[in-house]
């Protein structure tokens, strides 16, 4: 009877006895405010379990952060899991193990992680198919214990796994399986007590031909499983990441490994950068395999994959096309069937503790080779001008999936440009162009690297009925590197950029007037690039990151034997009954006119040796034909040029303009001229200076060379620019004018937008009086584009 009168009474005092416990958790928020000290470069995190879960995590910048955490009120028990960095296992100590939150207060925590004195430096000093070898760090007197386990997951016990014998601070494991991971876990007793373990996880070298690394992952690097992942989205800038609850929470700064998914179709390698309150959410950038793996070793000796399509781009229907983006002022097509190769090697190395036991980190390397092939001819049949983008199918080839998926992508296009209507086939060329480079981080000597290029080309020779200039560029976006590189994500470090093994010309050898036109094309080729080399390692303090530019890797690069002539030998054709021409290859003339009295304009010979000249004179173009005994000397009583009043400085007479409108299809319009005079030699320096101008668009290009002096009397002779002059008052050897003396051909060019009509006015003009004539001579076919 008393022994149930007690037990009643006891049952009656528990729910008293908790009610302080329900009042911490009474409804309310309060905060915790956490500092965590750790050695610098440490990273750590602080769990507070109770009614809800909540992380604080250091950083690994620092010795010391505070974190503030709004939480419900209640008990919370004080959490610190054991951090495994650097090859040290750090032990946080708390000031308090249990933390109760009360609704509006604020709780202060400071936890300090100090290094175990346990061993330290677990890393492998080689790895084999069939065998492993580790050394590590301890106190002198320490006695070890190593248990390996197959898979991710160390062995937490000194019972758990195979026991591995030691020798020293040394051991060699021995029969393993190629191609297998294997978790090594070390205990070490110092001063009769046990630490530890210190773990890594090891996959050994992959037999003959399978597409896997060999590796030491870092301590602290999760290698995840689709069953550990309870979601992955992309953010644009990384990855966010939702763990399931049986995994811990990863540290600040750790390597993530993700496996291929649907939302990762090439996988991630990433690095925690931020850890949402309850643990469970990590925010991942890029990062590279130095992040994650203290040794990763890779060789892919072949490379190999082909893309092969035939692409119509009809133009006329080219918004309905997704693939094809053309702008074209006709309503016909090109037709474009290229097949493009990919080949090549990537050898890849992280070694942050170097091999054969000596502790001196070799860094990161790598030595890759890349060729792409192209081969392919084009049909186009054009009305009017046309500037268009043709997408080909991407070539992806991934050749490491296990641990971290290494790939190379191209994105291919074909860009073709056209100023006039046309219709050629048979445009194309085999080309193969490629990269070589080594390239190499040390804590010893940094970033160093090298590269060179591979190139050869054959042209086809095209079939043309109505010649006309293309531009042609096969290439696109090209990635190599670990990571992903498909269609859906893309690489996270290596080699990058613009890749274009064809960047070509076909243009016409003959002006438009030539009879033989259609029977020669000139074709141009390049090997052009933009590519970029990012290494990236690091060790402890040290941490190196860099770009590196590469002559090989940028630039413009002509293929040897270019430019070509085809059909061969057509470069060298007759002339047959070639019409005389003012103007020159890729223009069209629009209209022109003539502004001066009869005879001012005419076509001649003798301002230029060996062809004949289109003349403008300020007095008759027949007297300037002859021997310089004659005279050419003309009283027109004609108007000045207020242009070249205003070039001179002084009043102008008996001025004569040539006018022409053309469309260029070059982007650089060149005049090439010749200016004569009788003033010359005897009125240099006075002011009877006799001037010239060749205005495009309204500026006057026709100046000495190197200077922005307007071509004159005053500025080309015997003593000034005398290198551009000519004596003729003696007579010049292959001349025919009575002028005294001239300049040599000179040239001007000037920047033109292809398709856009420009207007070339060519004036020549005396000065202070209307006698002793000058004259412009233009060279035959002295005015065009490329």
């Amino acid at each position: 009877m008393k022994l149930r009168v007690l037990l009643t009474c006891v049952a009656a005092l528990v729910p008293v006895m908790a009610l302080p416990s329900v009042a911490w958790a009474q409804p309310g928020t309060g905060t915790a405010r956490i500092t965590i000290a750790a050695p610098g470069d440490v990273p750590a995190n602080v769990v507070l379990a109770g009614k809800t879960r909540h992380v604080a995590a250091k950083p690994r910048a620092g010795t010391s952060t505070v974190v503030t955490l709004t939480m419900p009120a209640g008990a919370y028990h004080v959490d610190l899991p054991r951090v495994s960095f650097g090859g040290t296992v750090y032990i946080g100590q708390s000031s308090r193990p249990e933390v109760v939150i009360r609704p509006g207060e604020t709780f202060g925590l400071v936890v300090t992680y100090v290094a175990e004195e346990g061993s330290r430096g677990l890393h492998a000093t080689t790895v084999g198919q069939t065998g492993l070898g580790l050394s590590w760090k301890a106190a002198e007197g320490s006695r070890f214990s190593l248990r390996r386990t197959t898979g991710a997951v160390p062995a937490g016990q000194r019972s758990d796994g195979v026991e591995i014998p030691t020798a020293g601070t040394t051991a060699v494991d021995k029969d393993l399986r190629p191609g297998t991971q294997y978790s090594y876990a070390l205990f070490t007793q110092n001063k009769s007590r046990w630490y530890g373990p210190l773990t890594i996880v090891a996959g050994t070298s992959p037999a003959g031909g399978t597409a896997q690394a060999s590796y030491i992952a870092a301590p602290s690097t999760l290698l995840l499983k689709p069953a550990d992942i309870a979601s992955v989205v992309t953010t644009g800038t990384g990855v966010r990441l939702v763990l399931q609850p049986q995994i811990a929470t990863p540290l600040l700064g750790a390597g993530v490994v993700l496996p291929i998914s649907d939302a990762l179709p090439g996988g991630f390698l990433g690095v925690v950068t931020t850890l949402s309150s309850d643990g469970r959410t990590a925010g991942l950038t890029a990062g590279g395999l130095s992040d994650a793996f203290d040794y990763y070793e890779l060789a892919v000796e072949n490379i190999s994959a082909t893309s092969s399509q035939p692409v119509q781009s009809g133009l006329a229907v080219a918004a309905k096309t997704a693939s094809v983006s053309c702008d074209s002022s006709g309503s016909k097509k090109i037709t474009f069937s290229p097949e493009i190769k990919l080949a090549g090697h990537f050898k890849t190395k992280v070694d942050k503790y170097g091999f054969l036991g000596v502790d001196v980190p070799t860094g990161a390397s790598v030595d890759m080779g890349f060729t792409i092939t192209v081969t392919g001819a084009a049909a186009l049949d054009l009305s009017g001008s046309v500037q268009c983008e043709l997408k080909l199918p991407k070539l992806v080839r991934t050749f490491a999936v296990s641990p971290v998926p290494i790939a190379v992508s191209l994105s291919p296009t074909a860009q073709f440009s056209v100023s006039s209507g046309l219709k050629i086939s048979n445009v194309g060329v085999q080309a193969v162009a490629g990269v070589q480079v080594t390239a190499s981080a040390t804590l010893k000597n940094g970033v160093s690297a090298s590269g060179n290029t591979f190139m050869n080309l054959s042209p086809l020779a095209p079939v043309v009925e109505v010649n006309g200039a293309i531009g042609v560029k096969v290439g696109g976006e090209f990635l190599v590197g670990p990571g992903a590189a498909t269609e859906k994500a893309g690489v996270i470090v290596g080699l990058g950029g613009e890749f274009n093994p064809v960047d070509a010309s076909f243009k016409p050898h003959f002006e438009v007037s030539d009879a033989r036109f259609n029977a020669c094309t000139k074709i141009e080729v390049a090997f052009t690039r933009q590519l970029k080399l990012n290494i990236k390692a690091w060790l402890g303090d040290w941490d190196i990151s860099k770009t590196v530019p590469l002559d090989a890797l940028s630039g413009s690069t002509q293929y040897g034997g270019s430019p070509w002539f085809l059909p061969t030998g057509c470069k060298d054709l007759p002339a047959s009954g070639t019409p005389d021409s003012l103007l020159g290859p890729g223009v069209v003339k629009v209209g022109d006119s003539v502004v001066g009295a009869d005879g001012q304009w005419g076509h001649v010979d003798g301002f230029a040796p060996g062809t004949k000249t289109w003349v403008l004179s300020s007095g008759l173009i027949a007297n300037a034909v002859g021997a310089p005994g004659q005279l050419a000397s003309t009283n027109l009583g004609g108007d000045g040029d207020s242009g070249l009043t205003a070039l001179a400085g002084l009043p102008t007479h008996d001025a004569a303009t040539y006018e022409v409108k053309i469309v260029p299809a070059g982007t650089t319009l060149h005049v090439k001229y010749v200016f004569a005079s009788e003033e010359y030699p005897e009125y240099v320096g006075s002011a009877f200076n006799d001037v010239m101008a060749v205005w495009v668009g309204g500026t006057n290009c026709a100046t000495v060379p190197g200077t922005g002096e307007a071509v004159s009397i005053n500025t080309v002779n015997d003593k000034k620019n005398s290198s551009f002059y000519v004596d003729n008052s003696t007579g010049a050897s292959g001349y025919g004018t009575t002028m005294d003396g001239l300049t040599t051909p000179l040239t001007c060019s000037v920047p033109v937008t292809p398709g856009q009509p420009v207007t070339v006015r060519i004036s020549v003009a005396d000065t202070s009086d209307h006698i002793l004539d000058s004259a412009v001579a233009l060279l035959d076919g002295g005015i065009w584009t490329d």
